[in-house]
């Protein structure tokens, strides 16, 4: 008997599992921090290992 070995899922190599990041912008002088979700793994922190 064979088996066939699937991949499973990696952590995300654009955000290294953090399933997004921040983004310092500033205006009139004060700071705001903006969340932006990663875009390769669509917030989950993960790739591959699909179905």
């Amino acid at each position: 008997m064979s088996q066939q070995q699937t991949a499973g899922p990696r952590t995300c190599t654009s955000c290294g599992g953090a399933k997004g990041r921040t983004v310092d912008t500033s205006h009139d002088g004060k700071t705001v921090q903006t969340w932006h979700t990663c875009t390769p793994c669509h917030g989950t922190g993960t790739q591959g290992g699909g179905v």
